[in-house]
Formats: structure tokens, C-alpha cells, sequence
């Protein structure tokens, strides 16, 4: 039988690759109240609802017209949390190089993300998503 936390690793795994995919099937791994928290003191950082987050990802996600490459680099689950480490690759619109690193806290009920919280090198996404 496959546990908890082994069932919630693969939940977030099949997450990164439908953003990968650059489809809107990601928003499928949330329910209407899951909670999005991005780190930094800018446009891009602050707590989204889902509602909120479809307009505001598919802005960003618009900014790379060949889509970000998630790659997971490590991942560790206890029960509902799991904490994944990812790589992202991307070429900005402008034509700028987007590679960035994170680490997301996500907390997974019943099959779904209800609390996703993501940190990166703000001051990378500041500078490539918002001074253009």
C-alpha cells in the first residue's frame, strides 16, 4: 500500500510537469480555496487566492512564449507537506535568459494542493518580469 506522503509526492510531481506543459491543467491541482504565497516585497510576491492566481500566472506565463521549464532537483514529503526543490528555465519575451531556483512548501489535502508557498531569487524575477 502506498503511503500518505508517497501519494502526495506524486501529486506535486505530475504538478510541475502540467506547468511545464504550459497548459492550464495545473489550476486542476488546486480546489477554489487553496492559498498561493509567493515570496518578496514587490508586484510578484504577496497571497493569492485560486481565483486570483489564474489571471496573475497566465501574465507571467504569457512572458514566455516557449513556456518555463520546471525541473524538480529534489523532493521530500512528511504526510500532507512536501517540499520541492526546482530549477526553472525560460526565455523571457525580451529575449533575456529566465533561470531561476526554488524551494515550494506544498500542502496537499485529499488530492489536491491547498497551500502552495513559493521562494526563488526574487530579485531575478523582479528584474526580468517587471523593469521590461
Amino acid at each position: 500500500m502506498i503511503s500518505e506522503s508517497e501519494k502526495n509526492k506524486q501529486i506535486a510531481i505530475k504538478f510541475f510537469e502540467a506547468l511545464s506543459s504550459g497548459s492550464e491543467t495545473y489550476l486542476d491541482f488546486y480546489n477554489d480555496d487553496s492559498i498561493i504565497w509567493t515570496a518578496g516585497d514587490n508586484a510578484i510576491g504577496g497571497t493569492r487566492t485560486k481565483k486570483e492566481i489564474i489571471t496573475f500566472a497566465k501574465d507571467i506565463l504569457e512572458a514566455f512564449p516557449n513556456g518555463i521549464e520546471f525541473k524538480i532537483t529534489g523532493i521530500t514529503a512528511e504526510n500532507e507537506r512536501v517540499a520541492v526543490e526546482v530549477q526553472g528555465d525560460a526565455i523571457h519575451i525580451s529575449g533575456k535568459p529566465y533561470n531561476n531556483f526554488y524551494h515550494f512548501l506544498l500542502k496537499i489535502k485529499d488530492g489536491k494542493i491547498i497551500e502552495l508557498k513559493e521562494y526563488m531569487d526574487t530579485q531575478l524575477a523582479a528584474k526580468i518580469l517587471l523593469d521590461n
